[in-house]
């Protein structure tokens, strides 16, 4: 099979038949192609061309924020790891809006695409199409885009994995570590290595955390594990009053709306402090949701 570069069709976009072939062609359990079919769709469904592109450069940017600081000794120590290979390193916000851009002693940005190198350039889809870094915050997983699989085409010689950075507290997105190399020096541990370098930023991130903030998630964790196996979906205890159930209530539908794991707290009238904890849960259907649950001081954990 030719590269997909061959075969898309005048607009830049492969055709539906060529989409099925490419499935059908790729090896048993290539679990990348499905976030590679859904960004192109994406990108073709909000009228992007390939060749046509327009990157853009971000100049208003805080470059001394959190998640560098955070982010720096690590992406400091995966550069000794890529050091005398052709490969480098991107730390990206949550909006693909590149921080900082590390290199071994081989740099493979050169030339018409240095550019790629230049800190506020950014990596959103909309802006340079299906790619590891804006593909990844899209599809809210890991994601590796090979070769031709770059709409653009100053990326396809690349092969490049990114990996969301989420707050360990709130859940929320706080940017992509991504690790790029040339498309034929490509290896099965880009994925381990870059998902343990977001796993340590995320650690960092609570390392600058305020204590506050710390005892919130320590009391998070205790409250999964002493409710996992007594929380009951539905069950509100008996001696709340109307308008603690009706705040608790509020909190937990809130924070099933938000979709993501967070830690709120709650005053009761009575003095007390609830803490409603939510996280991702995925049943054996493979459907996701929310789960919420309550914590409260002196009574058995809740759910709701």
């Amino acid at each position: 099979m030719g590269s997909i570069a061959d075969i898309w069709d005048d607009d830049g976009w492969p055709t539906g038949e060529t989409v099925e072939r490419i499935l059908s062609e790729r090896p048993p359990g290539d679990a990348a192609r499905a976030p590679i079919l859904n960004s192109w769709r994406r990108c073709r469904d909000a009228g992007l061309t390939p060749g046509a592109f327009q990157p853009r450069l971000i100049d208003d940017v805080d470059y001394d924020n959190t998640l560098v600081r955070a982010a720096r000794p690590v992406l400091a120590r995966l550069q000794t790891i890529i050091a005398d290979t052709p490969s480098e390193v991107v730390l990206s916000d949550a909006s693909g809006v590149q921080f900082l851009h590390l290199v071994g002693n081989t740099p493979i940005s050169v030339g018409s695409d240095a550019i790629l190198a230049v800190p506020g350039f950014s990596f959103a889809e909309s802006d340079v199409g299906t790619n590891a870094v804006g593909s990844t915050l899209m599809e809210r997983q890991t994601c590796q885009v090979a070769g031709d699989e770059h709409p653009w085409e100053p990326l396809r010689k690349f092969t490049a994995v990114g990996a969301r950075v989420c707050h360990p507290l709130s859940g929320r997105v706080e940017g992509i570590v991504c690790i790029a190399t040339l498309r034929e020096r490509a290896n099965a541990q880009m994925i381990a290595v870059v998902r343990q370098s977001a796993h340590a930023v995320e650690q960092r991130l609570l390392d600058l955390s305020t204590e506050r903030e710390r005892a919130l998630l320590r009391r998070f964790r205790g409250a999964r594990e002493a409710g996992a196996a007594s929380a009951v979906p539905g069950f509100m205890p008996p001696d709340l009053c109307p308008r603690d159930r009706l705040a608790l209530e509020d909190a937990a539908v809130s924070l099933v709306a938000q979709g993501r794991a967070a830690v709120v707290e709650v005053a009761l009238c009575d003095g007390r402090t609830a803490t409603l904890v939510a996280w991702r849960v995925t049943d054996s259907a493979n459907l996701t949701g929310i789960a919420v649950q309550a914590w409260l001081p002196d009574r058995c954990p809740t759910a709701r």
